[in-house]
């Protein structure tokens, strides 16, 4: 057998490879070239002059293929040679099998080749035209490093786009990005919007001059742009072309990715004292903090943003689910309660103490007692709405029915009685509502109970025993 790549055939009475070219060309273009016999020996090796086999390949002759690759390895071979032994007795003319394999010795973790098997049914014998992995797996390895690159980049992208977009929706402040280039309104969050009087879709992309009264569009992004080359620059003030509300424009010009924009803070002069500031701020944590529920609504009775304490009332899980519903859907009688609310306010400016029941998300019903305020000095007028939890006043209310029918009971014994009798059982009915009504609001504190009432403490237990209010252990 000869085994210098150039005449690469076996040692059997018919050569693997007649053809010394043909042999010639697949050394050169396989990484390493084997011949392995039917007893699982290595009959021939070869492999590329610059590959890490090459030295290696002379030495694995003779011997058995197994010891050259790792377990697994062994296995799947010896799988890939039975299968293609069957499939050639099955007559198949060109049986072709792919084997990945693991070769032992070379490199710290072995070197991965695929090899292309080959069955020679005159000697059963098995070629083997294999290619290096590695270069392949390293092409993948720097994918794979470039695709976590990518995706962090994204992420790191996602966030900074995520606290850009709180930051434009919890500032108070209304704002806007206009293109110094253009004019064109880049991006603006809601509060500049509701200012604009549209919504923040149909506002990008349109010219930010065109929405002020009294400028030209090249007069006005010259007065936000010229002041920038000084460092303090004076407020614009314009005149909104939809209310004709006043307004000042302060600015501030950036560069961003290689495009300049304008960054442009809308204020109303008129509330910018530091005394309105502070009730701003107060009225927020009153919305957030206040033990009663308050809801705005728009014009039609849906819901705009409502505090905690409604949606403590109403069951409901996160805010987000009940913005954009209508408030109709929480009141027992639906849309009559929400139109009997809208018409009244819009009339008189307010209602107060309107009588009704919520109704959570799990169908249950509280009491509540609503007051209604009509915001109209915009664009767009709001619903405030201010619900109070009124279950403990209604439970009152039943209680004091109860004395409602004592004194029905006393009204029935006109007719039965004498006027004595009557007014002795009245006076009776009127001192135990008395008793409880001191004892409700001393909390149940005898002594204080019996210094409302004008009695000793001895005297009020003992109308208390007359009236059966004290319990057993007390007795």
């Amino acid at each position: 057998m000869s085994n210098d790549g150039a005449n690469f055939q076996s040692d059997a009475a018919v050569p693997i490879l007649r053809d010394p070219v043909v042999t010639s060309v697949v050394a050169t273009l396989s990484d390493v070239s084997l011949v392995v016999g039917h007893d699982g020996k290595v009959r021939a090796a070869v492999a590329k002059p610059e590959s890490s086999f090459a030295p290696l390949a002379k030495s694995w002759v003779g011997q058995d293929f197994a010891t050259l690759i790792d377990a697994d390895s062994a296995s799947r071979f010896r799988d890939r040679c039975a299968d293609l032994a069957a499939r050639a007795q099955k007559g198949d003319p060109s049986p072709f099998r792919w084997v990945e394999l693991v070769h032992k010795g070379i490199g710290s973790s072995g070197v991965p080749v695929r090899y292309a098997m080959h069955w020679v049914s005159q000697s059963e014998e098995v070629l083997l035209l294999g290619q290096d992995q590695r270069p392949v797996m390293e092409i993948q390895q720097q994918l794979m490093n470039a695709q976590i690159a990518l995706e962090q980049d994204y992420e790191a992208q996602r966030e900074l786009d995520t606290r850009y977009r709180l930051l434009m929706d919890f500032t108070s402040d209304a704002v806007a990005l206009v293109s110094a280039t253009t004019g064109m309104i880049v991006d603006l969050n809601y509060n500049a919007a509701s200012l604009f009087g549209a919504s923040r879709a149909d506002l990008l992309d349109t010219p930010f001059a065109e929405r002020f009264s009294g400028r030209r569009r090249g007069e006005l992004m010259s007065a936000l742009s010229s002041p920038l080359a000084v460092d303090s620059p004076g407020p614009v003030d314009v005149e909104l072309k939809t209310s004709q509300r006043q307004l000042q424009l302060t600015s501030k010009l950036f560069r961003a990715a290689g495009e300049q924009l304008i960054f442009v803070r809308l204020s109303d002069p008129e509330m910018g004292s530091v005394a309105d500031g502070k009730l701003v701020a107060n009225l927020r944590q009153l919305f957030y903090r206040g033990p009663d529920a308050m809801v705005f609504t728009d014009r039609d009775g849906n819901i705009l943003t409502a505090n905690e304490t409604f949606l403590n009332l109403t069951d409901v899980s996160n805010p987000s689910a009940i913005q954009g519903r209508s408030v109709a859907d929480f009141l027992a009688r639906g849309v009559v309660d929400l139109k009997v609310l809208l018409e009244n306010a819009q009339r008189a400016g307010q209602l107060r103490m309107y009588s009704t029941k919520l109704k959570t998300d799990f169908d249950a019903t509280v009491a509540a007692e609503i007051s209604a305020t009509w915001l109209d000095d915009r664009l767009s007028p709001v619903l405030a709405l201010v619900i109070r939890n009124a279950s403990s006043a209604a439970a009152r209310r039943g209680e004091a029915g109860t004395a409602d029918a004592d004194m029905r009971g006393v009204m029935e014994l006109v007719g039965s009685s004498t006027l004595k009798d009557i007014v002795a059982e009245t006076t009776n009915v009127i001192e135990k509502i008395c008793i409880e009504t001191a004892i409700e609001l001393t909390r149940n504190n005898r002594v204080a109970a019996a210094e409302m009432l004008g009695l000793s403490r001895q005297s009020l237990y003992v109308k208390l025993r007359k009236y059966d209010m004290l319990s057993r252990d007390e007795d």
